[in-house]
């Protein structure tokens, strides 16, 4: 019993000496911002730009591969409908030049997508080294003490980040001084 009563007491005075510690440290100003880098990105002339020329080489790899995809799709139904009526050493070769093709349309979609990853890491790189300067410059002039990236909002958030109030996000300051600088 006496343990217990001894224990209690250095649990309540251990919870008031260290009660004085965090005051001390919470008296400092702790200014804090969250910002939308997916919107910044979205909405800024740089974004906009990189995104239309990523754009531009998608829709050209559509159009460079989609006739090869419509005979492809052809020839696959053409097999499955006189696969009946050919000799099995038909039918084995006709699968195995199908397979083939299909295996270079493949590669070739691969590489596109490959160069298409390329391509917006080229774009992007400096925009975002850009965008994280900007950022640095900005929350040591307002002199914040953290900015928090808030792209998605609520329980789906990637970054930890489960509520900020509106009133702390600074994207449209970024996004005004991202476009202000080319």
């Amino acid at each position: 019993m006496k343990f217990s009563r001894t224990f209690v007491l250095i649990l309540v005075m251990g919870l008031f000496s260290f009660g004085a510690y965090p005051a001390q440290v919470l008296s400092a100003e702790i200014k804090v911002a969250t910002i939308s880098l997916q919107d910044v990105l979205a909405q800024s002339t740089a974004g906009k730009s990189a995104q239309q020329e990523l754009q531009a080489k998608v829709e050209e790899f559509q159009s460079k591969f989609s006739k090869e995809q419509e005979e492809l799709e052809k020839t696959g139904a053409d097999i499955e409908k006189k696969r009946s009526v050919w000799s099995r050493e038909v039918q084995e070769e006709k699968e195995r030049d199908y397979q083939m093709k299909m295996r270079e349309f493949k590669l070739k979609t691969d590489d596109a997508q490959f160069e298409l990853k390329q391509l917006e890491k080229k774009l992007m790189e400096p925009i975002l080294k850009n965008l994280h300067d900007i950022i640095a410059e900005y929350g040591k002039k307002e002199n914040y003490t953290m900015i928090f990236e808030n792209t998605r909002k609520g329980l789906q958030s990637r970054t930890g980040l489960l509520y900020a109030a509106d009133s702390i996000d600074i994207s449209e300051e970024i996004l005004k001084l991202l476009d202000a600088r080319k």
